[in-house]
């Protein structure tokens, strides 16, 4: 048989509960902000990378780097934030042959053939310095889908083509990026800006 409990046992009892639930809430809180902030912690200072002279900084996936300094052809104003995929040590292999500056595109519009990921690092880069930016054709190319205006080398274009080979190249105003599009931007973009 249960003990018959007065209205103040009940309620001291639902004061302890209350108290010992608020306790646990607590001390979950605090836990999992400190192992989350443990977690994601720099390791030995992994995330940081130094080439040819600039310190590249891994967040979100991305080796970003806070650009002091020009260089010729490089945006002179300090503390703009590059962000690419790949390191320079892992594009080596890429041949890039442009007569381009970062200079040529300020201002400017920017115009791109064949659009594909390739892009969005592209603008997310130069997006602050171009006018504005637009799908094109190649004025040399047969087909044209859509209702795209048709260019040639004396606009700034850069056009992407397939390949088992990633290279870039230019002629004039026009860049070609074959093979992969995203290592292919990267290493054009460390040309560039003198990197």
């Amino acid at each position: 048989m249960r003990r018959i409990k007065s209205i103040a046992d009940i309620e001291r009892a639902r004061r302890r509960n209350n108290i010992i639930m608020g306790v646990v809430m607590i001390l979950l809180l605090v836990v999992s902000t400190a192992g989350y902030s443990l977690m994601s912690a720099d390791k030995d200072s992994g995330n940081i990378v130094e080439e040819k002279g600039f310190e590249f900084v891994r967040d979100a996936g991305m080796w970003k780097l806070i650009f002091s300094g020009a260089r010729a052809g490089a945006p002179s104003e300090e503390g703009k934030i590059f962000a690419f995929q790949y390191l320079p040590s892992q594009l080596e292999d890429i041949d890039v042959n442009v007569s381009i500056e970062f200079g040529d595109y300020a201002g400017n519009a920017l115009y791109f053939v064949k659009a594909n990921e390739g892009t969005g690092e592209i603008l997310n880069n130069l997006g602050g310095y171009i006018l504005r930016y637009q799908e094109a054709c190649l004025g040399n190319e047969t087909t044209c889908e859509g209702n795209l205006p048709l260019k040639d080398c004396d606009s700034n274009l850069i056009i992407f083509n397939s390949g088992n080979t990633t290279k870039v190249y230019g002629d004039e105003n026009c860049v070609f990026i074959e093979g992969d599009s995203i290592k292919g931007v990267d290493a054009f973009l460390y040309d560039i800006l003198g990197i």
